[in-house]
């Protein structure tokens, strides 16, 4: 059998108690380390909970080896996933594979960016719209997609998540997603991510490190934030998202 579980918000020890039952009675338990990364004290704090050792599996094993699933045949497994399990398109097509072999499977949620970071900053979570991903400079990918995204979302009136890059050796930083998507801006004209557009900075969401802010971008690009962090682009404000955010406000 394989159970896919998610891990929470943060890192380690916001695993439900379900989850960690799953995990402690488990014959093997793997921690996809693609879709966020764990650094080595966050992954010892998790191995200490569940008290089993964890292996961890790159995107090649999620994508196309699936050594668990064939091991989910005949053995317990369970596959630990950042936040939520079914937020990413990688461990949608994981269950599909394990339903085309027969193979039983148990989901088991856990908390994510994507209602966490809405709700700290006070907006409603039925007006998100599709979210993106800024890409490294290092993959010399320039977003236009991204920057189509968002400039679709604002026409409907919806508010983006965009998620900054990762790689295993670094986190994006803020400042630098935002220069690149003002380089866009620059060459498109469309007013969609100039200096005077207000967004929304969430870092470490989840820990005792979180910190939110809002303001114009020509003023967060000059800031330090600690990352993981996830950007919001609001759409059109209802009353009562204006009032929170001015709380946010640098």
């Amino acid at each position: 059998m394989l159970h896919i579980i998610g891990t929470g918000l943060w890192r380690g020890d916001d695993i439900s108690y379900r989850g960690v039952e799953i995990c402690r009675s488990a014959d093997k338990v793997y921690l996809d380390c693609y879709t966020r990364v764990f650094d080595k004290k966050e992954l010892a704090l998790l191995e200490k909970i569940i008290g089993k050792k964890i292996v961890l599996v790159d995107r090649n094993e999620l994508e196309e080896g699936l050594g668990f699933l064939k091991e989910a045949v005949k053995e317990d497994i369970v596959l630990l996933v950042p936040g939520d399990p079914l937020v990413a398109t990688t461990h949608i097509t994981i269950i599909e594979e394990a339903k085309k072999r027969k193979v039983k499977l148990e989901i088991v949620h856990g908390s994510s960016i994507y209602d966490a970071l809405i709700g700290e900053a006070g907006l409603h979570i039925y007006k998100l719209g599709g979210s993106c991903t800024v890409p490294m400079r290092e993959k010399q990918i320039k977003p236009y997609s991204v920057y189509e995204k968002l400039a679709e979302n604002v026409k409907r009136g919806v508010h983006t998540l965009v998620f900054l890059d990762t790689t295993p050796e670094r986190e994006m930083e803020v400042g630098e997603a935002l220069e690149i998507l003002q380089e866009i801006e620059r060459e498109k004209k469309g007013g969609i991510a100039d200096d005077k557009t207000k967004i929304v900075v969430g870092c470490r969401m989840g820990s005792e490190e979180q910190k939110l802010a809002y303001g114009e971008i020509g003023k967060l690009k000059k800031m330090k934030f600690r990352g993981p962090c996830t950007l919001i682009f609001p759409g059109k404000l209802h009353f009562s998202e204006e009032d929170y955010l001015k709380g946010l406000e640098i």
